[in-house]
């Protein structure tokens, strides 16, 4: 295995572990494992692309919330 191989193997296998970590679906962290044996097809892409996505809408969503000023009138 050379050492550019090595660099990619170990970049996937922390992204899988990353995946699983946060929660994704074993079938999802489990497409980075196929990347290394068959490559992906256009399918797997699509379903990585979309759970992305998802991840990305949610922490944009958790963003939004932070720090919202709220202002009540006072019953005075």
């Amino acid at each position: 295995m050379s050492e550019t191989d090595s660099a990619d193997f170990d970049f996937r296998h922390h992204l899988y572990d990353t995946l699983i970590l946060l929660g994704a679906p074993r079938d999802i962290a489990g497409l980075l494992k196929k990347s290394l044996d068959s490559g992906l097809a256009e399918f797997d892409i699509d379903e990585l692309r979309k759970y992305n996505i998802a991840l990305i809408e949610n922490a944009k969503e958790r963003l939004t919330r932070i720090n919202k000023l709220r202002i009540q009138p006072s019953t005075e």
